[in-house]
């Protein structure tokens, strides 16, 4: 396969080269296209996990929750993480 890269980009993966960040230019390229990848699987996994909690509903298998409690909770393990 052969990939034209536009000029600015081209000067990006040779400054992220020479700054150390990467070993070579694949690299770079190969870095690139992993988060796009992963950012285009986010969505359709977050779908899925969308869908379970619908069904969960839909079964009755589901609780009342209370914000507060959750903002509360939340802050506290904050507290201990800190």
């Amino acid at each position: 396969m052969s990939v034209t890269i536009p000029q600015e980009y081209a000067a990006f993966i040779r400054d992220s080269v020479a700054s150390g960040r990467f070993r070579s230019e694949d690299e770079v390229v190969f870095e690139a296209l992993r988060l796009l990848q992963r950012r285009e699987q986010k969505p359709a996994a977050l779908r899925g996990d969308i869908q379970v909690g619908l069904d969960d509903l839909d079964a009755g298998d589901a609780s009342e929750l209370d914000v507060e409690d959750i903002i509360r909770r939340g802050r506290e393990r904050m507290k201990k993480s800190l």
